[in-house]
């Protein structure tokens, strides 16, 4: 085989693993998740809640990630990606945000509008300390208790 068809053939494989990512025979389990965050108390409504799979030596495929919003009663559901309901069974890095962004100018990307500061302590999102376990069965009481105060203005 000369280097260039090895580099074809590697290719053809990845195309063929990731065009089987959503078949039937899926690498990876999904179970429902859903719950409630609150800060300080009170349910935090319109955060994103986003599980990112954690991998390991028994896991080479851990599988997408999974995002939800919290409505007014702070209570999310996820799912990944794709649309799929759920999250990836196993152990997940979780990440809880209420700051959102837009650009103004589509041509310009640093003109962006902050729509949403951020109300959530770095220590949950960009930092986070959050981890959660998705079991087999799912589960409805995936809840996050936060407290603290939001972060200084002007600091990222």
């Amino acid at each position: 085989m000369t280097p260039r068809s090895i580099t074809t053939h590697g290719l053809a494989a990845f195309v063929m693993i990731a065009a089987c990512a959503g078949c039937a025979d899926s690498p990876y389990e999904l179970a429902p998740v859903s719950g409630a965050v609150t800060l300080n108390g009170e349910p935090l409504a319109n955060a994103t809640v986003s599980y990112e799979p954690r991998g390991g030596p028994e896991r080479s495929i851990v599988g997408p990630g999974s995002v939800g919003t919290t409505d007014a009663e702070g209570r999310y559901t996820l799912s990944t990606f794709k649309d799929e309901p759920g999250a990836v069974v196993g152990q997940h890095t979780v990440r809880i945000s209420t700051f959102k962004s837009q650009f103004k100018d589509i041509k310009n990307s640093d003109a962006v509008e902050v729509v949403s500061e951020e109300r959530v302590p770095w220590r949950y999102n960009r930092s986070t300390e959050l981890v959660a376990t998705v079991a087999t069965g799912g589960t409805d009481q995936a809840d996050f208790e936060l407290t603290g105060a939001p972060p200084r203005k002007g600091r990222r």
